[in-house]
C-alpha cells in the first residue's frame, strides 16, 4: 500500500485539468446563459427599439464565448454593444459580459496595455452616458443610465484587479519555477566540474607516483644487469633501491586507491601525504638511483597547508623523475626558497655532456616527452594561483620554476 502511493505522481489541480475544448464550451454555455438571461431582461418591461437592442444583446452575449482566443476584439465589441444600450436607454444586465472579456486581458496582457484598455472603457462608457443625455433631454430616465454605466465600470474594475493579481502571481510562480531550473543546471554543471576536477587530481597523483617509481626501477634494473656479473655487491645495492621504491609505491598506490573506494561511511585514511619535508627521503632514492642532486633550502621555513605542501613536493619529485627520463645527465639542483607569502622552487639539471666534458645542447625531443608531466606541474601551480615555467636553460640543461603563493601569518 505505501509502495503504490509513494508512486502515484500528484494531481494537478482541477483549472489546469480542463483542456481548451473543454473551456470553449464552457464558454459557449456561458454565453447562452447571458443571452437568455438578457432576453428575459428585455421582454420583461415595456421597451422600445427591441430589435436594436437584439442586436446589442446578440454582439454582446455571442462574444463572450470567443473572449480566451480573442479577449481584445472580444472587449470591443461588448464595449460596442453597451454603447448601444446606454445610447438607447435600455439595459440587458450587461455588467458580467464586460467583466469577463476584460478579466481575460488583464491575465493576457502586461499591466501597461490592461490598465489602457480598461481606461478607455471607462472614458467609452461615460462618454455614451453623455451622448445618451443629450440625445434624450427632458425624457427623465437618466438614472437608470447611470446605475447600469456605474455598475459596468465597478465591476470592469474589479475584473480587471483580480486579472492582474493572477496574471502577477503566474508570472512570479514561473520566475521562480525558471529560478530554481537555473539553479538545479547550475548545481549539475558544477558537480560535473567537480568530478572532472577530482579526476584530473587523481591523474596527477598517478602519474607522479607511477612515473617516478618506475623511472628510478628501470635506472637501478638496468644499473643491477650491467653489474651483475662484475660487481655483485653493486648489484645487489641496486637490487635493494628497486625493492624499496617499489615497496614505497605501493604504499602510495593504495594511498590513491583507498581514496577512491572508501565510501561516505568510511574511514578515511589516516596515513599522512608527502610534503617538502619528506624530500630527503625522494633525494636518497634518486642518489641510490645515480642521480647526484643537491637541495638547498632558502629563507625561514613556514608551515604549508598540506595541499599545497603536496603540490610543492609532487612538482619537485616530477621535475627531478623528468631528469632522471630525459635529460641524459646525473646532476641536477633543488632550490626551496620560502619569500614572503610564497614558496618558489627551483630544479636545474645541466643537460647532457660530450665526451670532451662540455655540454651539449638539450634534447628538445626528450623534453617533449614529459609533456604530461609538465601540464601536471603546471596544473598543480594554477589550483593556487601561482605560475610555473619549464624551458630548456640558457647555458644548457633544463629548468623548472614555480612560484606558490600561500596566505601569510606575519603582520
Amino acid at each position: 500500500m505505501a509502495s503504490t502511493m509513494g508512486s502515484t505522481s500528484p494531481r494537478p489541480p482541477l483549472l489546469q485539468r480542463i483542456t481548451p475544448r473543454q473551456w470553449l464550451w464552457g464558454d459557449v454555455v456561458l454565453a447562452g446563459l447571458i443571452f437568455l438571461g438578457g432576453l428575459l431582461s428585455i421582454s420583461a418591461g415595456t421597451r422600445r427599439n427591441v430589435p436594436l437592442l437584439l442586436v446589442a444583446l446578440v454582439l454582446g452575449a455571442g462574444s463572450v464565448a470567443l473572449r480566451r482566443k480573442y479577449p481584445l476584439p472580444v472587449l470591443v465589441t461588448v464595449t460596442a454593444a453597451l454603447v448601444m444600450s446606454t445610447v438607447l436607454g435600455e439595459g440587458f444586465a450587461g455588467a458580467p459580459v464586460l467583466a469577463l472579456p476584460l478579466y481575460i486581458v488583464a491575465t493576457q496582457y502586461e499591466r501597461r496595455q490592461s490598465v489602457a484598455a480598461l481606461c478607455s472603457v471607462g472614458l467609452v462608457l461615460l462618454g455614451s452616458l453623455g451622448v445618451a443625455e443629450l440625445v434624450r433631454l427632458g425624457r427623465g430616465n437618466a438614472t437608470l443610465n447611470l446605475n447600469d454605466v456605474t455598475t459596468n465600470i465597478v465591476i470592469a474594475g474589479a475584473a480587471w484587479f483580480v486579472g492582474d493579481s493572477i496574471r502577477s502571481r503566474r508570472a512570479y510562480v514561473t520566475g521562480m519555477a525558471r529560478q530554481a531550473e537555473q539553479r538545479q543546471r547550475w548545481e549539475m554543471e558544477r558537480a560535473e566540474q567537480s568530478i572532472v576536477e577530482e579526476r584530473l587530481q587523481i591523474a596527477r597523483e598517478l602519474h607522479d607516483v607511477v612515473a617516478h617509481s618506475l623511472s628510478v626501477i628501470a635506472i637501478q634494473s638496468a644499473v643491477g644487469g650491467h653489474v651483475l656479473d662484475r660487481q655483485p655487491e653493486e648489484a645487489r645495492r641496486a637490487l635493494a633501491a628497486v625493492e624499496t621504491t617499489s615497496r614505497s609505491a605501493l604504499e602510495e598506490l593504495r594511498r590513491v586507491l583507498g581514496v577512491l573506494r572508501r565510501n561516505d561511511s568510511g574511514e578515511p585514511t589516516l596515513a599522512p601525504a608527502p610534503g617538502l619535508a619528506d624530500l630527503e627521503q625522494l633525494l636518497s632514492q634518486l642518489r641510490g638511483a645515480g642521480l647526484s642532486v643537491t637541495c638547498r633550502r632558502h629563507g625561514r621555513t613556514v608551515a604549508l597547508s598540506p595541499s599545497l605542501d603536496l603540490s610543492a613536493y609532487r612538482i619537485v619529485q616530477e621535475a627531478l623523475t623528468n631528469v632522471t627520463k630525459h635529460a641524459g645527465t646525473s646532476c641536477a639542483e633543488v632550490d626551496i626558497t620560502f619569500e614572503s607569502g610564497a614558496v618558489v622552487i627551483s630544479v636545474v639539471d645541466q643537460g647532457p655532456v660530450g665526451p670532451n666534458g662540455a655540454l651539449l645542447a638539450p634534447r628538445v625531443d626528450d623534453a617533449s616527452g614529459a609533456h604530461h608531466g609538465i601540464i601536471g606541474m603546471r596544473e598543480r601551480a594554477a589550483m593556487f594561483g601561482g605560475v610555473l615555467t619549464a624551458a630548456p636553460g640558457h647555458g644548457g640543461g633544463f629548468e623548472v620554476h614555480a612560484r606558490l603563493p600561500f596566505e601569510s601569518s606575519d603582520r
